[in-house]
């Protein structure tokens, strides 16, 4: 399969080349069966389709864009980082296939940063957006099989019995951040400005699809930092006025769109899988979030337990890190191919801690510049630019509980996110980029 798939790379890269970005993103984010989400072990690692596929779309880019030397300055720092931090982990002992995971996952957010950048200075976000919109549709309809336990997806599926909804399965897919992305993305482009009512349908309904059969709550923080952003950058009475307009036009619709639902489907297997999701979407995410609830979860205690384990080891090595593959805890499971015992040592939830523990303050200051250069879009009069910025607050947030840039896929989604947002961040170059750059930042939606 894996051969099947690069012989396909490669003749489309040399018949329609550019078609390598939508192949790129689909091969990564498209919610496919698990055995068809595959790999080619090499040696201590494993090099997956969408990773060659993304390679293949940089080069294509390069040329066509022909980007300066200092455009690749941010993520080449980084870069240095990564390979920095992976060669110490070597030196000092720590499980190989280990110490090639975390530096192929953080160079996977470097490259869809490079990707994000190039894709948005050529031209391509029609492209992209198109590709986003087939994916989501696609990923939304494979989310509900999955959730009604037709076919196994590649991604996490979960039971909820403590939801008090037996057949509550939680679904999480390659797609879920690309989905949170796009929702946030159109939350920002409600209070910066006016949305096409296409947008909304094309994307929303599959995002939203998506984000609910997650039963996340990691949405709800990316939603609500983007929306301070964008609020606070468009301070005005029209900007109240649309947040207000579309809080309650959203309220609305679910207050319509939910009971309406279940009425019409009451006494029918749909309707009962409908209203388990939605009892176990109530009881986790929305009614996770209090702090009554989070002072008994697991996952929240979890999160604590790590983050005194990190510190102790910051604390250890503050400059430089313990290096990639460092087991800052020990494993409490038996089953050596169980998460407990195989990735629970050296992971964390908290995305930042997590890196201080392995590259200190210098690899810290590395990303710190990966992250926080595009936010000057925050600066720009474009709504594009503030939309893309307000994105990468929301993602850079969710980052704090859910490490992102630790996760294949997720990294590459936030680093397009970042890479965008760079590009609308430096804004065209007269001698190239005029009349080049469309109005919409991948994977997020367009202003109208």
């Amino acid at each position: 399969m894996m051969l099947i798939l690069a012989l396909f790379s490669l003749v489309v890269y040399l018949v329609k080349p550019e078609a390598m970005i939508a192949i790129a993103l689909v091969l990564a984010f498209a919610a496919l069966p698990a055995s068809l989400h595959v790999g080619k072990v090499v040696g201590p690692g494993v090099i997956y389709s969408y990773q060659v596929a993304l390679v293949l779309a940089i080069c294509y880019l390069i040329p066509v864009v022909r980007p300066r030397f200092s455009d690749f300055l941010v993520p080449g720092i980084f870069t240095l980082a990564v390979v920095f931090v992976t060669v110490v982990g070597f030196a000092n002992g720590h499980s190989a296939w280990v110490v090639i995971r975390e530096s192929q996952t953080l160079l996977e957010m470097v490259g869809g940063f490079v990707l994000g950048w190039l894709v948005v200075k050529g031209g391509y976000l029609r492209l992209a957006t198109s590709a986003t919109v087939l994916i989501l549709w696609f990923s939304a309809g494979m989310a509900i099989l999955g959730s009604l336990r037709a076919i196994r997806l590649a991604g996490r599926a979960e039971d909820l019995p403590a939801a008090g909804a037996g057949e509550a399965l939680r679904v999480i897919l390659a797609t879920q951040t690309p989905a949170t992305a796009v929702l946030t993305a159109l939350v920002a482009a409600s209070i910066i400005g006016r949305v096409r009512p296409a947008l909304y349908l094309a994307l929303g309904p599959p995002a939203l699809i998506i984000a609910v059969l997650s039963l996340s709550r990691n949405p709800l923080i990316a939603f609500t930092v983007a929306a301070a952003v964008a609020f606070l950058t468009s301070v005005g009475w029209s900007t109240l006025f649309r947040t207000i307009v579309v809080t309650a036009t959203s309220a609305l619709i679910v207050a319509v769109t939910v009971p309406g639902a279940l009425f019409l489907l009451q006494g029918s297997p749909a309707g009962a899988w409908l209203a388990d999701q939605l009892a176990a979407f109530n009881y986790r995410v929305l009614g996770g979030v209090s702090t009554s609830a989070l002072a008994v979860d697991e996952s929240a205690l979890d999160r604590l337990r790590e983050v005194e384990h990190l510190n102790r080891a910051i604390a250890q090595a503050p400059l430089f890190g313990h290096g990639l593959g460092y087991a800052y805890q020990l494993s409490y499971g038996t089953d050596p191919n169980d998460f407990s015992t195989k990735f629970y040592p050296t992971f964390s939830h908290n995305f930042y801690l997590w890196w201080l523990a392995k590259a200190g303050v210098a690899g810290m200051a590395a990303f710190a510049l990966l992250a926080l250069t595009p936010l000057r879009a925050l600066r720009r009069a474009s709504a594009p630019a503030r939309i893309s910025a307000s994105v990468s607050a929301g993602l850079l947030a969710v980052s704090a509980v859910w490490p992102l840039p630790e996760l294949p896929v997720d990294a590459m989604a936030l680093g397009l996110v970042l890479g965008a947002t760079m590009a609308f961040a430096a804004g065209p170059r007269p001698d190239r980029d005029a009349g080049l750059v469309d109005q919409a930042p991948p994977l997020t939606g367009a202003p109208g």
